[in-house]
């Protein structure tokens, strides 16, 4: 009811456009920001060299988890990880094994037309996460700093506003700069995101009557934000039974709730860090 296939297919031709090139040249930049924290956080000097370590690894395990993680099912990787540990692999070599090749699969993937813009995000997500796990010096959160600023927004013509101020005092408390505002316009938003620099950029949508302006407006964001690397995403519930909105409105992530939503922006942003 939310989402029928005549909205899906009004949709999609934006976000054919909107994905290339622009899209394209963004995950580019981010897909590469797996290995190099892998780097950063091993550091060169204490593992051997990344050829030694690597061992065969069957095709058909790095399709499956890569289909995982693009699926944002960070438990299938972890519970392969922790099988893999118990036979006494050690965070190091699966770094530079198992999160480096199904990193470079999803980047394939992505290069393929195979999965889409929220897809890959949320494959780098769940590889994000699982790197944070296996190897302490990962750059974290706090070491981020302006990333985690966030403007918080109900869709252009909601009324809903009780949901993102809720998520924003969420934000808040876990230590970011949030601005939760009423935005009346498409130029208003511009206008916004043009003159301060955000991290990350939310739109709680709260009816259906929303849906059909949301890949501009996330087009409009990615065009004009003075930061050319901010994360989107996209919540609320008119996404809550749909959640393939997002994907169709070309958002980086959504969530189902405030705690998810802190999870998965944390990760967007240290991406995002990472990438600059």
């Amino acid at each position: 009811m939310l989402h029928s296939s005549a909205r899906q297919a009004a949709l999609q031709p934006r976000i054919s456009k909107m994905e290339r090139p622009a899209a394209k040249a963004i995950f580019g930049r981010r897909l590469g920001v797996i290995s190099q924290q892998i780097a950063l956080a091993l550091g060169q000097d204490v593992v051997p060299l990344l050829h030694e370590l690597r061992q065969p690894l069957e095709v058909a395990e790095i399709e499956r988890l890569t289909a995982a993680a693009a699926r944002g099912d960070a438990e299938t990787l972890a519970a392969t990880v922790r099988q893999k540990r118990a036979t006494g692999q050690t965070s190091e070599h699966l770094c530079l094994t198992l999160l480096t090749l199904v990193a470079r699969r999803l980047g394939e993937w992505w290069e393929e037309d195979r999965c889409t813009f929220v897809e890959v995000t949320l494959g780098m997500i769940v590889l994000h996460q699982q790197l944070r796990d296996l190897a302490p010096g990962l750059v974290t959160s706090g070491s981020i700093g302006g990333a985690r600023s966030a403007l918080m927004m109900t869709a252009i013509g909601s009324q809903h506003s009780m949901g993102i101020a809720m998520v924003a005092e969420f934000f808040r408390a876990a230590g970011w700069d949030v601005s939760d505002e009423t935005i009346a316009s498409e130029e208003a938003l511009i206008g916004r995101v043009s003159e301060q620099w955000f991290g990350l950029v939310a739109i709680s949508v709260g009816s259906s009557s929303n849906i059909p302006g949301l890949a501009g407006h996330v087009a409009a964001i990615r065009a004009h934000s003075r930061n050319r690397e901010v994360a989107v995403m996209l919540g609320g519930p008119a996404l809550l039974a749909n959640p393939e909105i997002a994907v169709a409105a070309g958002a980086d992530a959504t969530a189902p709730d405030a705690a998810e939503a802190l999870r998965r922006a944390e990760s967007l942003v240290a991406l995002m860090f990472g990438a600059a």
